[in-house]
């Protein structure tokens, strides 16, 4: 599966809202801090992942976020993690 090939291999991965339920079909969540919207992330407990309530999560090299109203923090450490990479493959 393409998202679980994205983990493997330690790439970016950015979910918000309903996103990190893919994660959770790809079986990548144990273990990881993350968050998602409301009504997910009781699923994601259950899953394994330690869910925070909070407007952005990174992770490693998972971003995630719970609403639309979380978006500036979500592109913001998103294109933060993106300069990152860009940086070390200078």
């Amino acid at each position: 599966m393409f998202t679980r090939a994205f983990f493997d291999r330690e790439r970016p991965v950015f979910a918000v809202c309903h996103g990190p339920q893919l994660l959770m079909t790809a079986g990548v969540v144990r273990g990881r801090t993350m968050t998602a919207w409301k009504t997910v992330q009781s699923d994601l407990r259950y899953a394994g992942a330690n869910v925070v309530d909070d407007e952005v999560v990174v992770d490693r090299n998972l971003v995630t976020s719970r609403k639309p109203g979380d978006l500036d923090a979500f592109s913001r450490e998103s294109l933060a993690m993106l300069e990152r990479i860009a940086a070390v493959t200078r």
